[in-house]
Order: C-alpha cells, then structure tokens, then sequence
C-alpha cells in the first residue's frame, strides 16, 4: 500500500555547516578565433566570405560537406578550438552542454536553507499509573528551504517564498499561537550554520526573518527579511521567474534545496507530468489540501520543501513540496513489506500559480482571496499533441456544468457554456487547461472586471463579469 506525504516536518533540526566549493577559472582572452586565424594564413575578405568558402562556391561545392568537416577545414587554417565551441561561435544553433555548472551556481545563490524554532507544551507521566502526570514546556525545530524571489542588496532587503508547512507547527504555542514559527533563520549557500536547536535561534551567523502571509491551502508562505547586513556582503541574487506554463514531459530540471537540513545541495531529473493534482493532508494534520503539482524524478527528500525546481536554462519553475515514499506494510503473518510499486517521484508547485498565490497574499495583508464565478467546470475533452516547438502538449476543453445562484456568474454563465478566453485589461488568456480557471482568479482583486469569450450554442459570445462585491471573493486559510 502506497501513502503519499508531503514533507509536513521537513526535517529536524540539525546543527549544519555548509562549505562553499571554489571553481577554476581558466582565462580565454588572448584566445583567437577561426576567422583570425584564417586572415593570419593568408585570407583576405570578411568573416561571411570565409564561411562561405568552407561551404563551397554558392554552397553546392561543398554540398556534401557535415558540420565536422566544416570543423577540420577551420582546424586546417590553425583553429584550436573545440567542436563545440565551433559550434557556438560560428552556427545558429542552440547548444547545450550536459553539465552547466554556471548556471546552477547562480542558482545556488537565490536558495535559503530555512530553520525554524516553535515552542510546544509535553505532557509526561512521571511516576507509576497514580501519579499525575506534569506538562513542560521544550523547543522543536524543523528544517526547509526557500527561495528568494525579490532582492534590494544595499538595503539588505528581501522577499522568500516557501512552503506553508516549513513554517508551521500544529503544536506550537509561539508568536500568537498560530502555528507560525516567530523564529525563523535563513542560511545561503556556503554560510555557516550555527543554529542552536536547544534555543530555536541563531543571533551569530542566521539571516532572521519574518512572516508576512500565507496559506496552508496553496502550501505557500512569504517571508521577508529587513536590513540583513550579511545579505548585503554576500553572493546572494533573486531567482529569474520563468514559465511553468510552457513545460513538458521530459524537460530537464533541477531541484535546490536544504535536504535532512545539511546545507544546499543539487538534484537532476526531468519534468514526469507537467500537471496534475495531489491529495494530502495539510499542516494542521487533520485538513485534505488539493494541490496542482508538477511531478518530477529529481531527487526530493525531507528538507527540500521550499526549494526550488529550476529548468535547463536556470528560470525557477517550480516550488518542490513533496515526495511520494514507499509504505511499510505487514502481512497476517507479522512479517514487514515494503511496497516498491513506486520510484523517483516528487512535486512541485507550478511558479505561475505560486506568483499568482504570492501576490494576492501581498495584496490582502498576509491572507489569500480569490475570487470566485460560482461556477462548476469540467473537462468535456482532452487531446495529446505534439506542438510546434516539438513539445508534447495536452489541449483541454472546458464547460460550464452548473452556475450557482446569486454568485458572480449567475445570469452571465449558463449551462453548457464552453469557456475558451479571459481578458483582465489588456491581458488575455486562452483556455486551454481547466486548472487555469482557477490560477487566473487568483489575480482579480475587488472592482475588476473579467471578459470570458465561451462558445454558446456554436456561437462566440463575450461576457463580462464584474468582481464589486465581497461575497464574490473567497479567504483560502
């Protein structure tokens, strides 16, 4: 029997020092190219006539010529370059290599380690069976990660993004027992780890922060950190947002994160399912959350929560929040089975959808509002294509099954309604997924006005639906 779990005790609390790797530069100025070269031996014209001259006079003399042998002529004209920084340099095309150390090193630089104090209330049984039992009060830590999505530098200023259930303990009794940890440090890569997991702090080398807003709901919270001295000295860079949207199976990615809470650390895999929806039980361990996750096989354990999940190019895709684990089962017999039907899968929560979540907390001082239609969709059909980037791509149709009384679709809706665009102002989206129905309301805040093109018996019809009243929005906790 398989159980999946979200990594609601992310990790516990370790005492960690994380230590930086130095890299080797190897200096290329006084390198020179094919061209150069060719013009030392004798080449007289520009750089497109020596092209050209490799490829044979009007291109049919060297019809029958591949791109290697392009490559040893070059070499013949004193080129010392490797095949592909050739191809870099000299060709229209997109070259990437398989271990893009670079990119992921600035990467590194916009993942926190997290660590978070929370004081609870025990109760223990001193004595035999008619003894009172006594209650104490002790420290609990946990461990997670984080993403710094907006940076001021100079001022030491900064907004993290992480996982609801990084900060969150059911049992906690700090701040004003909400759960929220009020202790809250934050380590970058290659920082020395000093927590004291007696104390739940950190005042020697920890980056303090505080909550802003969250929702246990979306999985998501906000922290901000204020005049952070070493934020300022450090290496640390605000991640480049890029577009869950537009991935597909089999897309590279990278998950950074601080698991079992021994520093920032890298894992490979690839984009298992760009969409789809988990099932667990939120951080109060007794509410069903509903979460649209991306699966992946890069590596995700305890302490990843928070992390990042970070396409080929460098852009964060992703905010990795769980991981599926086999179950220890036991048979009539006593005996113990592990239940091995399942390997390498873990999630993420798409970026455009965490953006979508952190704004509207931002907006509405800490809570999360969304707006609702009071309409019920559903999937009327599906398709599986193959678009024209060669991606593989999945095309939804969306229909409207029922329309509540009262709310903010009624009249405006009906039945049988196949919704194809919505326009906010100047911005327009094409339905082409259920879940966007759901992400897009996120953005609409009280006085917008949102235009949905649905096709009605055959025919286009825009409607337009106005958001002025508060009954119309939502408190997702």
């Amino acid at each position: 029997m398989n159980k999946i779990i979200g990594t609601l005790a992310a990790a516990t609390c370790v005492m960690a020092t994380a230590f930086g790797a130095a890299a080797c530069d190897f200096g290329t100025e006084n390198a020179k190219s094919a061209y150069e070269l060719a013009v030392e031996n004798g080449f007289t014209g520009t750089e497109q006539e020596w092209l050209n001259s490799l490829r044979g006079a009007n291109g049919s003399d060297g019809s029958d010529l591949d791109i290697e042998d392009v490559y040893a002529a070059a070499q013949k004209n004193g080129y010392e370059g490797t095949f592909l920084e050739f191809l870099k340099e000299y060709l229209s095309v997109d070259v990437s290599e398989n271990n893009d150390t670079e990119t992921i090193a600035h990467n590194m630089m916009s993942v926190v380690s997290i660590y978070c104090g929370f004081t609870v209330t025990e109760t223990i049984q001193t004595g035999g069976i008619f003894s009172q039992p006594i209650t104490r009060e002790q420290t609990v830590c946990s461990a997670g990660s984080g993403v710094i999505v907006w940076l001021n530098k100079d001022a030491g200023n900064a907004y993290v993004i992480t996982n609801y259930h990084v900060v969150y303990n059911v049992d906690s009794e700090t701040g004003d027992s909400d759960g929220i940890s009020d202790s809250i440090w934050l380590y970058l890569y290659g920082d020395l780890n000093t927590f004291d997991t007696s104390k739940g702090t950190d005042e020697e080398n920890g980056i303090p922060a505080t909550y802003v807003g969250g929702s246990m709901n979306y999985d998501i919270a906000v922290l901000e950190v204020q005049g952070s001295t070493v934020l300022s000295e450090s290496s640390a860079e605000a991640a480049e947002i890029g577009d869950s949207e537009s991935l597909a199976a089999g897309e590279r990615v990278y998950a950074i994160g601080n698991p079992e809470g021994e520093g920032i650390s890298v894992t490979e895999g690839v984009v298992s399912v760009d969409s789809e929806y988990l099932t667990m039980t939120g951080a109060d361990e007794k509410t069903e959350v509903n979460l649209r996750v991306i699966r992946t096989d890069a590596a995700i354990n305890s302490g990843n929560s928070g992390g990042g999940l970070f396409d080929a190019s460098g852009k964060l895709v992703g905010i990795t929040n769980a991981k599926r684990i086999d179950q220890l089962t036991s048979d009539n017999f006593g005996n113990i089975e592990v239940d091995e039907s399942v390997d390498n899968i873990g999630y993420a929560l798409p970026i455009m959808q965490v953006c979508y979540a952190v704004n509207n907390i931002l907006d509405n001082g800490g809570t999360l509002r969304r707006a609702t239609l009071g309409v019920t969709v559903q999937t009327t059909a599906s398709d599986g294509t193959i678009d024209a980037s060669g991606k593989a791509s999945v095309t939804e149709e969306v229909t409207v099954v029922s329309v509540t009384d009262g709310s903010a679709a009624d009249g405006v809706l009906q039945e049988g309604d196949v919704i194809r665009f919505i326009r906010f102002g100047d911005t327009g989206y094409e339905i082409t997924r259920r879940y966007q129905i759901t992400d897009l309301l996120l953005t609409v805040r009280s006085g917008d006005s949102v235009i949905l093109t649905v096709e009605r018996n055959g025919e286009e019809q825009n409607l337009s639906i106005a958001f002025d009243d508060s009954s119309y929005f939502q408190t997702v906790a």
